[in-house]
């Protein structure tokens, strides 16, 4: 009698023990949902991921002679996450390099620079746009190694993002037969019979949503790397194009006409 007594309290005691802490449980979650809920659901919307496109480089367009008629120049935005360099490498190159972003962008003084870096880092902020002058592939190669930049994305902090920017080096020259696409996936002549080719396979890379909605891009294994569009080539004589526009062009101005053909 007196063990099966004992076994009853036991197992009384162990039932009670759950029941608190289900009680305390419960309490928690409520407090959090209730008390804390605005908190956490901020933080939530600070601390975000997701994969976003990544546009593939478009590929190129060639006359009849393998002239460029139409190519995608790289141009980067340059932002820092300067809580990354260690902080001897922080102290050591920041001087420096605050001079020679002073010198290069000719917006800010060397001090002002060196403050925004020294702020940034300070206030652990993980992304920082250095300047919206976007610059070309020599510019980053130059840039590449200046102290704290050259000790790379993981280490040093800087980040280059890659913007592809559409040029065609005759400026005008059979501009309607070589055409565009628009951001809605619209347009004319080549560009946009041949989209499909030129554009390649957009990627797709992992963006961390950080304060003032600004999406950080995060360098994750399961990345997806975009694959580069595919060059045409074409029957256009780029020199008979220039001698039929230039003579339209004389003719339009001769006769004071608003168009022409060829």
């Amino acid at each position: 009698m007196n063990i099966k007594k004992s076994i009853l309290i036991r197992v009384r005691a162990a039932f009670l023990g759950i029941m608190i802490f289900a009680i305390c449980v419960a309490a928690k979650i409520g407090h959090i949902q209730v008390v804390d809920g605005a908190k956490w659901e901020k933080l939530s919307e600070e601390i975000h991921f997701d994969y976003k496109k990544v546009k593939a480089t478009r590929g190129n367009i060639y006359s009849d002679n393998g002239s460029l008629l139409a190519t995608s120049l790289p141009f980067y935005k340059v932002a820092i996450d300067p809580t990354l360099a260690k902080p001897e490498v922080f102290r050591a190159g920041v001087d420096s390099l605050s001079f020679l972003l002073s010198r290069y962008y000719k917006d800010r003084s060397a001090a002002e620079y060196k403050q925004l870096l020294k702020d940034a880092r300070t206030a652990g902020k993980q992304y920082l746009v250095i300047n919206r002058k976007q610059i070309n592939y020599q510019a980053k190669k130059e840039m590449m190694n200046w102290p704290i930049f050259r000790d790379g994305r993981y280490r040093g902090g800087v980040i280059f993002e890659k913007i592809d920017v559409r040029y065609r080096p005759f400026s005008n020259l059979s501009r309607r037969t070589v055409g565009f696409v628009n951001e809605d996936g619209q347009g004319a002549g080549l560009e946009y019979s041949f989209d499909d080719v030129l554009g390649g396979q957009d990627g797709e890379a992992l963006f961390q949503k950080i304060a003032g909605g600004t999406w950080k891009p995060i360098f994750d294994g399961n990345n997806t790397k975009a694959i580069n569009g595919l060059d045409i080539h074409t029957t256009i004589d780029i020199n008979l194009q220039d001698v039929a526009e230039t003579s339209l062009y004389r003719a339009m101005e001769k006769h004071n006409a608003d168009d022409g053909t060829v």
